[in-house]
């Protein structure tokens, strides 16, 4: 069940990922920037867990934590 939110240039595209062993929720995120010279979006960040081995009860939960990571890293221009 991911989810993809557009914010200006960017796309978040928010993935919760169920943990076979514990049932519990891992969130992931990837990150693609609209580029204006061959307008289409580019990933500038590759799919990948975020906030360690923190995991969530359920997935709605997840994608908030990778929302939150997601919009961190745009506003601090890391991405």
């Amino acid at each position: 069940m991911a989810l993809t939110e557009t914010f200006g240039k960017y796309q978040l595209h928010l993935i919760p990922f169920q943990l076979s062993e514990t049932g519990q929720w891992a969130p992931y995120l990837m990150i693609h920037k609209f580029n204006e010279e061959n307008q289409r979006f580019i990933c500038v960040l590759e799919k990948h867990r975020v906030s360690g081995d923190v995991t969530f009860t359920n997935a709605d939960e997840a994608v908030d934590e990778a929302r939150r990571v997601g919009n961190a890293l745009i506003a601090s221009g890391k991405v």
